[in-house]
């Protein structure tokens, strides 16, 4: 006699989630998860960078009550979440360009304490966005000790023009412009880059 042998996928909101007692079930499971980052969006089959952003943006709306807005680099987590005129985003979400979300997310959070209302602002961009292109206000945000949350995705490199080399490229990193290849070239070299959080913290 042949038995039927069922597979319930767990920690979704599928039959599978039932089966489990409440304190087993994870956050992703539960009514209270924002999804701040729905279906529907362009990115790559298994990108890590939108399963990252939902997750630490879903966490941020937790923490801030659900009353947040999300400022927005150029870059790859822009372009597959918000192909004019649509948009994945479930929260308040702002685009700025490339070089300017930290201070984008500055203005809008000096605008929300002038009217008096109690909304968190987070800023977000890649590692091109953050620690090259948008180093200037992100260090002007450092100095002024604005109240912001800052999220740099760090895939170490430019992937959305082509994985061109970013100041945080690791060492021996292979990219469109740092290639392994002939006798002097090892991949990125040793010795450059930033170090984000220690520059942040030499702004006190």
């Amino acid at each position: 006699m042949d038995t039927t042998v069922k597979f319930y996928q767990t920690d979704t909101f599928t039959v599978g989630n039932r089966l489990l007692s409440e304190a087993e079930r994870s956050v992703q499971a539960g009514m209270q998860r924002t999804n701040a980052l729905n279906s529907g969006h362009r990115a790559c089959q298994g990108c890590g960078e939108a399963l990252g952003a939902r997750f630490a943006v879903d966490a941020a709306m937790r923490a801030a009550g659900n009353d947040l807005i999300a400022c927005n680099a150029t870059g790859c987590l822009e372009v597959f979440s918000t192909p004019y005129p649509e948009s994945s985003w479930q929260v308040p979400w702002v685009h700025s360009l490339f070089g300017n979300t930290a201070a984008v997310a500055t203005g809008v959070a000096a605008a929300l304490r002038v009217k008096g209302k109690p909304t968190r602002v987070l800023a977000q961009g890649g590692d091109g966005g953050t620690t090259d292109i948008g180093f200037g206000c992100l260090s002007g945000m450092f100095e002024r000790n604005d109240d912001v949350l800052y999220i740099c995705y760090d895939n170490e490199a430019y992937m959305n023009t082509g994985v061109q080399r970013s100041s945080a490229t690791p060492p021996a990193a292979r990219t469109a412009t740092t290639m392994p290849l002939g006798q002097h070239h090892n991949g990125n070299v040793f010795g450059q880059g930033k170090s984000v959080p220690l520059i942040a913290m030499a702004h006190e």
